[in-house]
Formats: structure tokens, sequence, C-alpha cells
């Protein structure tokens, strides 16, 4: 019955995904996030030390607190939109095929109580980095700072690849306005915007692939041969391809920013990782790369632009 539940989740998060082609919507976190409660209730009671009940309870308090911004009268085709698609790839990476199984381990109390409220907080922050990209808040941004800090020292956050790959995607969406926002008052209107489009995104393509090249020759199943080269080649094309498309964003009305096609590049280098994830186990090698891409993008245009006002 559990996994049904969370299959039924699973749907409904894509029903989330797609909700902004349409005007109903509305409701579906609360139905997300109540399929998914239920499925982890359902599910054996150690289900919470494995990746399947962790993604549900983390799946259950996101959307919670998604239906309460949309009530609160935020973006709501782009709450539904963002944070389906964040709770479809949460799901599909972390709960297993099989479903949860029963385990011989036993628990203490406080195992389940730590367990539980990692899982609960890493629920928040995901929330909350949205939020953030939707309105940067600073105050909200201390917090989610903080927390992920705690997260990363107490339960050892960054021995769970999936969840690091999902929190620095968020974190780099989440955080992206604050950057934003304090380089667009610096832009005039420049000539050769097209121009420094296309070299910083070229320099930051560059800078994604030499950086993956060097971190994937690490990993012992892959050496420093050909074999690096091919991995580092197709997971900057994927990273670069999910950018190309971002650019399109501003033609299904996201056009609001001084540099719409820029700012398309940089969320679809964003949430690459999230999507890139569900292939492969490698991911983690591209996000200094895109760290780095996104700070050319964002700088790019008081450099290469000309003719803007000097900056008082």
């Amino acid at each position: 019955m559990a996994e049904t539940l969370a299959t039924l989740a699973l749907l409904s998060a894509l029903a989330m995904f797609i909700s902004p082609l349409f005007e109903k919507g509305k409701w579906l976190p609360s139905l997300t996030a109540t399929l998914s409660l239920i499925a982890f209730i359902l599910s054996p009671s150690e289900s919470i030390h494995q990746s399947g009940g962790s993604a549900l309870v983390i799946v259950a308090v996101m959307c919670a607190l998604i239906q309460y911004h949309i009530n609160q009268g935020r973006h709501k085709k782009y709450f539904n939109g963002f944070g389906g698609g964040i709770t479809f790839v949460l799901l599909l990476t972390m709960y297993p095929e099989g479903g949860i199984n029963e385990t011989i381990h036993e628990f203490t109390f406080t195992e389940y109580l730590l367990a539980g409220t990692e899982s609960i907080i890493l629920g928040v922050i995901l929330a909350q980095l949205l939020s953030n990209s939707n309105t940067f808040d600073e105050k909200n941004s201390i917090g989610i700072i903080v927390a992920i800090a705690i997260l990363a020292i107490v339960f050892e956050l960054l021995d769970n690849e999936e969840i690091l790959v999902i929190i620095s995607s968020m974190c780099f969406i989440g955080f992206l306005p604050f950057f934003e926002d304090k380089i667009s008052p610096k832009i005039g209107n420049g000539t050769g915007r097209a121009n420094a489009l296309a070299i910083s995104i070229l320099i930051g393509i560059v800078l994604i692939f030499a950086t993956t090249f060097a971190l994937v020759s690490n990993v012992n199943r892959i050496g420093d041969g050909d074999g690096a080269i091919a991995v580092a080649l197709w997971l900057t094309v994927a990273v670069t391809g999910l950018g190309l498309i971002g650019m399109l964003l501003p033609l299904l009305g996201f056009d609001s920013h001084p540099r719409p096609e820029a700012w398309g590049w940089r969320f679809g280098i964003s949430i690459s990782p999230m999507i890139i994830c569900l292939q492969t186990d490698l991911t983690s090698n591209i996000l200094l790369g895109i760290i780095l891409a996104l700070l050319i993008s964002i700088s790019s245009p008081l450099v290469l632009e000309k003719g803007r006002p000097k900056v008082q």
C-alpha cells in the first residue's frame, strides 16, 4: 500500500510540474504532501533511516510549505511548477523501485528523532530556497545558511550525494537573485549584449569541462585518460543543453530580468545537477564548474558590454 501511495505522490508531483500550463492546481501541493505522509506512516518504522522514508518526509514538509506560500498569495505557477519538479526528482532518485523493506537493525528513540529532524529540516530548506528564488529575503537566507551548516556538521549532509546535489542546485537558484540584484543596478544600456552573452557562455562551458575533467579523473573506475575526457564531455554537454533550454524561458513569459536570456542560461545550468543526477552518480563533479560559470555570467555585462555608464 505504501508503494502505491508513493507512486501516486510521484504522479501528483508530475501534475504540479505541468500545472502552470493550466489555471487549476492550487491544492496539488497539499495532495502531494498528504500522499507522501500517509505512504511514510504505512512504511516500516525504520524507514526514516532509509533514503525512501527520508524522501517521503522531505517531500511532505516541502510541499506543505509550498502550499503555505501559495495560500499567502505567492506566484502559484512558479511554486507549483518548480516545486513539482523538485519533488519528482527527490522521489525518483531516493525512493527505491522495490519499495521500503524492513531491516534487522534496531534504532534508539534518539536515532529516530535525529533522523526525523534531519529530513524535516531538509524539507524546510528546499521550500525556503524555492521561496528565495522567487523573492529574495536576507533574513530567510541567513536562516538557510545556518540550517545547512548544522546539517553538514551534525548530520553529515555531505555523505549523501543525492541530497548534496539537490541542495547545491537549489542553493544556486535560491541565491542567484542576491548576486543579480547587486549587479543589475550597475548595468546600463550598453552595446554588445549579444557578444557579452556569447562570450560568457563560452567561458562558462570551458570552465565546466575543465573542472569536471579534473574531478572525474580522480574517480578510480574512470581514471585520467580517455574515459575521463568522455565523461567530462557528456556531462558538460548535458549542462550546456539544459542551459540553452533555459534561455528559451523568456519566450514563456519569464522576461522581467534586465538580461532575460542570460538569466535563462543561469537558471538552466543551476537546475541541471538535479536533472542529471537522475542518470548518473557523478553529478557532484560538475558543481564547481557551474559555480564558476554562474559567476562569469553574472559579472560579464560589467566587463564585456560597451558604452555603459560608469559605476558611481
